[in-house]
């Protein structure tokens, strides 16, 4: 009887066991899946983070390409600005040599015009000089003329004023001569100075047609000699 209770008892105790150790292995199992699921999991997760990481290194050379890209770009810019700048500098100081220039030549031209109104004015009046002489010596001319067809009374008298007359009139011609030789002197200083004030008047409209008025008005003082 006894050991039929032992038999039972140790029968229990056997299938508690063999519960026990069967959930213990459904466990393993069950865990075991598990496991390799989450494996799975991660191993697909790796290669995923892999792909972005291979990404994000293409995508890192790139932009460290394009930040050396820019950087020697930049550093072109600052060699062009460089450049530029002195070319400024360069180009103000051409500037302010030819405004030094300018001015001058503006001084310059002020003096020729000064210079070039006293000549004209100058030699007008050595014109109007000279046509008083030229008239004079027609008014001489014409006397002599006249004491020629009225100077026949006597023949030593005719002479003498033939002689007077001749002397009277190589004196005359002489003077004529040295005037027509100082006036052609004056008319080419004249013209010289006037083609320098020309040349210097090449870019000012404006001070031409002043230069046509004052010929204007000369032509028309010299138009009196006439």
């Amino acid at each position: 009887m006894i050991r039929e209770q032992l038999k039972g008892s140790n029968f229990m105790a056997l299938s508690e066991n063999q519960k026990l150790f069967l959930s213990l292995i459904n466990e393993y199992a069950a865990e075991k899946s598990q496991g390799e699921q989450s494996v799975v999991v991660l191993k697909k997760r790796t290669e995923e983070l892999r792909s972005e990481l291979e990404v994000a290194n293409v995508e890192l050379e790139n932009v460290k390409r394009v930040k050396e890209t820019t950087e020697q770009e930049l550093k072109g810019c600052e060699v062009e600005l460089s450049l530029n700048e002195t070319a400024i500098q360069t180009l103000e100081a051409r500037i302010s040599v030819l405004q030094g220039e300018i001015a001058s030549v503006g001084s310059e031209l002020d003096s020729l015009k000064v210079v070039g109104g006293a000549t004209r004015d100058q030699f007008i009046n050595h014109l109007l000089d000279l046509n008083k002489k030229i008239r004079k010596f027609q008014d001489q001319l014409s006397r002599k003329n006249a004491i020629k067809s009225v100077g026949n009374a006597t023949e030593g008298s005719h002479e003498l004023e033939g002689d007077n007359t001749t002397t009277s009139s190589q004196s005359i011609e002489e003077r004529l001569i040295k005037v027509m030789i100082q006036l052609a002197n004056e008319e080419e200083e004249f013209l010289s100075a006037e083609q320098i004030q020309k040349s210097a008047n090449v870019d000012k409209s404006g001070e031409k047609e002043g230069c046509d008025g004052d010929d204007g008005e000369r032509n028309k003082r010299i138009g009196r000699f006439d």
